[in-house]
């Protein structure tokens, strides 16, 4: 059930008393029913309204809600107009008054009553509400629409920067690929190219450039494009923008209109700007294009003047350069064939000391005529190994020597060869077999002079070999007759040695042979004694046999000391007589090598000390 403020004059709107309408709960719902469906404007809402309402004036569309009021139709707001208030010349230009003015009330003090006109007061602050809410939405619109355009240009200015950015790096880096291209033509690649790599060059510079010519019109296409989104997502934003306006109604048509032209003009002018830069940067950058086509043809005329100035030139420091690497003047495979002569010469003597150190374990009883012959026979197949690896290296180095020289030949013959080849491709005159042969001399004779000083060097390095094998091969021959007889004399004493030896084994033997029959016999009959006197229980028995058990073992005492005393005479005479053998043995190899056990007198102050 709903409750309205409402009066039945003036003096009841005075009042203020509440009043309800409608005779029962029934006719409270009807009002309330019809209430809820006119609260819209009263509720300070904004709702859409049909083209017909939008012609009423603000104060009709109240008057139309104020049949709650009661009487309030006839006696409220609309009064005066009902009664010709505004056909009166005196109240021309004024507003009606209004009830509560009538009855002598401020808006202060109408408001804080409670009467019915309050809802009068309360409807025209809400249209004041509704023009600000209006004007805000509209400023608000106009704002974010500015707000989407700055966005628009600053979020395509990076795309411009990028598009610029990539076409300068793709510029910057061709130009280097161009001057990488050109640098084939350099002077120290001019003696490795012909006239098709020469014209390859110029091939290749046209491509680049037909190449940077589709960037540039990339580039303007692409440019392009970005003011034509430019202008279209301007446009768009524009459009909704003054559907927008128009919607809300703020300003009438018109100056929305002149305001989205101005915008639109700003904006057209802003392209304008864009595309004279774009205009102007792709008139100098085509314009450089032709500067550095025209530089690019003249520099390529000038190399390949010099391609024809330096063929000969380069061709022959060619030569010369080739001749005077380390390749040929010290090439690294004769520095090898030497490097492997000296490593098997010092292998070889390694050998030969080794085998002179052999003869140190070549001591009696191992010194035999036969380890003398195979110890000296060994030192012959020595001397001959080296004297074949003498041979054979050698060999080598003199035919790397003539392979050498042929090496080098072959790179004046190559030399000469590209001369007519320079001249043939250049259309020259041939050069004749004369004119080659004064071009190649200077090489010739520094070739020649190579393999003649390398011959001479092998050849002295052969008879230093000669001689150092002679050198090595006499001692070594003296040595091996010199321990030859050294083991005939000591395989002599060994014979006699071991025939002393053999003695003193057999007169060892025949000793113990007879001591062991004696002890037998002697330690047997010891034996029969003691069985006797064990078997005999009487003390005369024992009385009478212990002198004799006594006297036997007495007797196998005495053999046993006759055994050890012709035993130890038979050590000392074999000791003797072998020191005797060994002092001879050593005397005459002393005598034969002049030598002598007398201890050397030291030199005398000043003099060198004794050698040998």
């Amino acid at each position: 059930m709903a409750d309205f403020n409402a009066t039945s004059g003036l003096a009841g709107s005075l009042a203020t008393k509440p009043v309800k309408f409608g005779a029962g709960e029934k006719a409270a719902d009807e009002v309330a029913e019809k209430a809820k469906y006119r609260t819209d404007m009263s509720n300070a809402t904004w709702v859409p309204r049909l083209e017909r309402e939008e012609a009423e004036s603000d104060v009709r569309f109240l008057t139309k809600t104020a049949w709650h009021i009661g009487h309030g139709y006839t006696v409220g707001v609309g009064i005066a107009d009902q009664h010709g208030f505004a056909t009166l010349s005196t109240n021309a230009g004024k507003q009606p008054p209004r009830i509560y003015e009538y009855a002598g009330l401020t808006v202060k003090q109408y408001t804080k009553s409670s009467g019915p006109y309050m809802k009068d007061q309360q409807k025209e602050g809400r249209i004041e509400d509704m023009h600000k809410s209006r004007k805000a939405r509209h400023d608000a619109h106009v704002d974010e629409c500015e707000a989407k355009v700055r966005l628009i240009n600053e979020s395509l200015e990076p795309m411009v920067v990028e598009v610029i950015r990539s076409l300068r790096q793709r510029l910057t880096e061709n130009e280097e690929q161009i001057e990488q291209l050109f640098m084939q033509l350099a002077d120290e690649y001019l003696t490795r190219i012909d006239m098709a790599q020469l014209q390859g060059v110029w091939s290749d510079y046209q491509e680049y450039s037909k190449l940077r010519e589709s960037w540039i019109s990339e580039f303007d296409e692409q440019t392009d494009q970005l003011e034509v989104q430019r202008a279209a997502l301007v446009q768009n934003e524009l459009k909704t923008l003054g559907a927008v306006l128009l919607d809300i109604a703020h300003q009438l048509p018109g100056p929305i209109e002149r305001y989205l032209e101005e915008e639109a003009l700003k904006e057209n002018v802003l392209l304008l700007n864009n595309r004279r830069a774009y205009a102007d940067m792709l008139s100098r950058l085509r314009k450089r294009e032709i500067e550095l086509d025209l530089k690019a043809r003249t520099r390529w005329e000038e190399r390949k003047h010099a391609w024809y100035l330096t063929l000969h030139e380069r061709a022959v420091a060619k030569c010369r350069a080739t001749l005077n690497s380390a390749e040929y003047t010290n090439p690294k495979k004769r520095d090898t064939l030497y490097g492997a002569l000296r490593s098997q010469q010092t292998i070889l003597y390694e050998r030969r000391v080794n085998m002179w150190s052999d003869l140190q374990s070549l001591t009696p009883p191992s010194l035999t005529v036969d380890k003398a012959k195979q110890w000296g026979q060994g030192l012959h197949e020595l001397d001959s190994e080296q004297e074949l690896e003498h041979k054979q290296r050698c060999g080598a180095i003199r035919k790397f020597e003539v392979e050498h020289y042929d090496k080098s030949r072959t790179v004046i013959e190559r030399m000469k060869t590209e001369l007519k080849g320079y001249a043939e491709m250049t259309d020259a005159e041939m050069p004749t077999e004369e004119e080659l042969k004064q071009a190649g001399e200077e090489f010739e004779v520094v070739v020649l002079e190579r393999r003649d000083k390398g011959l001479k060097a092998v050849e002295e390095v052969s008879q230093t070999l000669a001689k150092q094998l002679i050198y090595l091969r006499i001692p070594g021959e003296r040595l091996e007759t010199l321990i030859l007889e050294v083991a005939r004399i000591v395989e002599d004493y060994h014979e006699r040695v071991t025939a002393e030896r053999e003695k003193h084994l057999k007169g060892m033997a025949d000793g113990r042979k007879t001591n062991t029959d004696n002890d037998t016999k002697l330690e047997d009959e010891f034996e029969y004694l003691l069985t006797c006197m064990r078997q005999d229980g009487n003390v005369e028995s024992l009385q009478a046999n212990l002198p004799l058990a006594l006297a036997a073992l007495d007797a196998v005492k005495s053999e046993y000391r006759r055994f050890y005393d012709e035993a130890m005479s038979l050590t000392r005479d074999y000791t003797s007589t072998v020191n005797g053998l060994l002092q001879n043995i050593d005397d005459d190899i002393q005598h034969m090598l002049g030598l002598s056990k007398e201890p050397i007198p030291p030199p005398a102050e000043g003099e060198p000390p004794a050698t040998g």
